[in-house]
């Protein structure tokens, strides 16, 4: 799992329950390519730095 000071990454469902968000909308965000993903094998990983990536480019809702 990703740890707080940046190394490590993330599945789906861990960046998800992080991200407080569900797998569809993570997916959407995948597609998009608003959230940056890594495959190793067969497993798809979000690293810790993506992660804060992405949501830092969230808006902030005002507006």
């Amino acid at each position: 799992m990703a740890e707080e000071n940046g190394h490590g990454a993330f599945s789906i469902l861990q960046f998800c329950k992080w991200a407080g968000i569900g797998r569809s909308l993570a997916y959407k965000e995948i597609e998009s390519g608003q959230l940056k993903i890594k495959k190793v094998g067969r497993r798809t990983l979000v690293t810790m730095d993506a992660a804060r990536d992405w949501l830092s480019g969230l808006s902030d809702g005002a507006g």
